[in-house]
């Protein structure tokens, strides 16, 4: 090993140090003169995107994944180690469009591939490319037949793009191809729609899980919100009862969820009551006591506020 690649060696190995020891800017400095004395070195733009990266210089750290990835679109073979890591930050960046502009150049290399096309898909609905996402779930369909999750997907596109019908109908499919899976589709159904404001839909649909599998809790919570948006609170409360008998170890989380469903709703005066017996089976819990308050102050109830205050104070529950 000649003296110039062994002290390059020895100042990688360093950089690497600095890199583990979180000493960012050093790192950088050692790993940009390494980079100017070695540019073609993938492993050290590597190490460098990494680096930009963990010091929170995300802006850096993109530049140099994605001369990676443009390093990698040039090969016989996709190796995909930039690209992986960019759908990464896109994605918790929310650069929907940049993620989606990416996927295309990858899947015009690689056609057939699903999990290139389900990443394409899953990022043309997030950057509300409906019409592209569409196309590209209908395709995956027909090239996996038999896979729900695809079927999902599509549904989830189809209500993104109001098309109710079509989404009822993916999501019908999804739950033929796996029939043990169909409470749990159902259900997924059924929330999809609350999300977009089709109330009876989503009602249908969940109540269509629940003849499938009664024992499912969660699925009475769901009905319960979905009867509370439509202003049924009585039928809520006996909803979030019947997820109580099935499920008593989640008492108190079902009566805090129902609570917040009624107070987001504007309910004020019955998010007491259900806040309250939360509170019952933690007379220590903050979050309880803040609600309560909370609700109680939407609601006028003054006096009643202050009494929950001081007994929260009493018992030493708030710092």
């Amino acid at each position: 090993m000649g003296e110039k690649t062994q002290q390059v060696d020895q100042f990688r190995d360093h950089a690497d140090q600095l890199l583990e020891e979180e000493r960012y800017e050093e790192a950088i400095e050692l790993y940009l003169k390494l980079l100017a004395m070695n540019p073609g070195d993938e492993s050290l733009l590597m190490s460098l995107a990494w680096a930009y990266n963990d010091s929170g210089q995300s802006d850096k750290a993109l530049e140099y994944f994605e001369i990676l990835f443009e390093r990698e679109l040039k090969r016989s073979v996709f190796t995909g180690f930039a690209f992986d890591e960019l759908v990464r930050i896109y994605r918790s960046e929310g650069k929907f469009d940049r993620l989606v502009n990416m996927c295309e150049r990858v899947v015009d290399m690689q056609p057939g591939d699903v999990a290139l096309l389900t990443t394409l898909g899953d990022a043309c609905l997030k950057a509300d490319r409906l019409e592209r996402a569409a196309e590209i779930f209908e395709l995956l369909t027909d090239m996996e037949p038999d896979a729900p999750v695809l079927f999902c997907s599509l549904a989830s596109t189809y209500i993104a793009a109001g098309d109710y019908e079509k989404a009822e109908a993916a999501y019908g499919r999804a739950a033929e191809i796996e029939p043990s899976e169909a409470p749990a589709v159902y259900h997924r159904m059924g929330f999809a729609l609350l999300e977009a404001g089709q109330v009876e839909r989503a009602e249908a649909a969940v109540r269509r899980s629940i003849d499938l599998c009664f024992e499912k809790a969660l699925h009475h919570c769901t009905l319960g919100d979905i009867q509370i948006r439509q202003g049924r609170l009585d039928e809520a409360w006996k909803s979030y009862e019947r997820a109580v008998t099935i499920d008593p170890a989640s008492a108190e989380g079902f009566y805090n969820r129902l609570g917040n469903a009624l107070a987001s709703e504007g309910y004020h005066h019955r998010a007491i009551d259900a806040f309250e017996q939360a509170l019952e089976m933690d007379p220590h819990n903050p979050f309880y006591y803040r609600s309560i308050i909370e609700s109680c102050a939407a609601e006028g109830l003054d006096e009643k506020a202050r009494e929950i205050y001081e007994k929260a104070r009493s018992l030493k529950v708030f710092d």
